[in-house]
């Protein structure tokens, strides 16, 4: 990637543009069932929030809301689906940071541009991640796993992610520069066959959402070593931060928003925004559907998104620099 791209990132007129619509656009939206993709396979934190929400705007819109899962390539397959699809508001792509701030960073050429081919409508969740390793593993603590790593050099232990560059690929790459360890990468399409083989202990350590990995910890099949955020969750009340372990926080978090093919009237992008808003500040949702699964809610509307969205993009540059990842 030119060294030059984040400026362009930045700077460009068509940077998460949303380009007014006509008058009135939004009157009859939506006429037809509405499309969600979702570029993981059923199970996960994404098509988990993904369904409740779609669940709600279909009992609020009285259309049918469907869930279109399209996993694989760190969500490129399902970024250029959506890229392609009419600017009508009818496909909404449920995506992450892989998406839309990483992935120009580590591709020379993408299907899709992150720039230019999506309009943000809002952020939705933030996820935040926790380390775990097999209870087959004969380690207790992230420095008892990192000792462990550097005892097998010729054989590296295994760690599991959602593909190259993903949102669970480059924290786990972090912990290998920072600790001075080297292990060997075994890319999934999502969550749910990284637990299945975590579990089995074909693969010794990943990076996974609290969400996902909690009943598994708290059945003993996982161990949980670190979690990557500012106080210990009170879902997984044992497990340290990196801050308390005295070690680089590895960033493992990632969050959910949606964003629609560039060029959907602005009117519908507002009435997708203010009706997932309303449904992430209603008590009853945040209380089944956020809470238990130690998500945050982020809805703030389009503008906040789209800041968010400029600051990422620099930071996720930083990291893959760090992390020395280049896919192409």
């Amino acid at each position: 990637m030119k060294k030059g791209i984040l400026g362009t990132f930045l700077a460009s007129a068509a940077f998460w543009a949303v380009l007014p619509g006509a008058a009135g656009a939004a009157d009859k939206f939506p006429e037809k069932s509405v499309r969600i993709v979702v570029p993981y396979p059923a199970g996960g934190p994404v098509d988990g929030i993904s369904r409740a929400l779609a669940n709600q705007l279909q009992a609020k819109w009285k259309q049918a809301v469907v869930i279109d899962n399209r996993p694989g390539a760190n969500e490129i397959i399902a970024a250029d689906f959506v890229a392609k699809s009419a600017p009508d508001g009818y496909t909404i792509f449920a995506a992450t940071e892989a998406a839309l701030t990483v992935n120009p960073f580590l591709y020379r050429k993408l299907p899709y541009s992150a720039a230019k081919d999506f309009a943000p409508v809002t952020r939705v969740i933030d996820i935040p991640m926790v380390v775990v390793v097999p209870s087959a593993v004969p380690v207790q603590t992230m420095q008892d796993f990192i000792a462990l790593a550097k005892q097998n050099t010729s054989t590296p232990l295994a760690y599991g992610s959602s593909g190259q560059g993903g949102v669970n690929h480059l924290p786990l790459a972090m912990l290998e520069k920072n600790e001075g360890i080297t292990l060997n990468h075994v890319p999934y399409k999502g969550a749910a066959p990284i637990i299945t083989d975590l579990i089995a202990n074909t693969v010794q350590i990943s990076a996974i959402a609290v969400s996902v990995a909690e009943p598994h910890i708290k059945k003993g099949s996982l161990r949980g070593l670190a979690v990557s955020a500012e106080s210990r969750l009170a879902s997984l009340p044992d497990v340290p931060t990196f801050k308390e372990l005295g070690m680089r926080d590895i960033g493992a978090r990632f969050g959910v928003g949606f964003v629609v093919p560039a060029g959907t009237p602005a009117p519908v992008i507002k009435t997708i925004s203010d009706e997932v808003a309303a449904i992430l500040n209603d008590p009853a949702f945040v209380k089944q559907y956020v809470a238990p699964m130690s998500y945050v809610a982020t809805s703030k509307g389009t503008e906040e998104y789209k800041a968010f969205l400029q600051r990422d993009a620099s930071v996720q540059q930083e990291r893959v620099t760090a992390a020395g990842v280049k896919l192409d």
